[in-house]
């Protein structure tokens, strides 16, 4: 796991420096032209998802449907039993 994290970093950092040395050739206009080519696509999927939450929000026949936690089936080990007691619906130790 350690040699694949130093392959990701290493190439984060080839990737970062690579980047920083395109756009600082740039003049100040065109990084301002880059940033906001970047930015409207962001804001527009932004949009999208918001407004799009916004109008399905209360639609008519729709019902809010909702599951209750059902109590997990963990095995229990012979040795706990003897610690805990059970009363009511928690559980605590002696």
């Amino acid at each position: 796991m350690g040699k694949v994290r130093i392959i990701i970093e290493k190439c984060a950092t080839r990737f970062r420096t690579e980047l920083r040395r395109k756009l600082d050739t740039l003049p100040p206009k065109a990084r301002l032209a880059v940033i906001a080519g970047m930015l409207v696509p962001f804001a527009a999927g932004c949009l999208h998802t918001t407004v799009a939450s916004i109008a399905g929000f209360g639609e008519r026949g729709g019902t809010m449907k909702m599951r209750h936690i059902e109590k997990p089936d963990l095995p229990v080990q012979e040795s706990m039993k003897l610690y805990n007691n059970v009363y009511g619906k928690r559980t605590e130790e002696k």
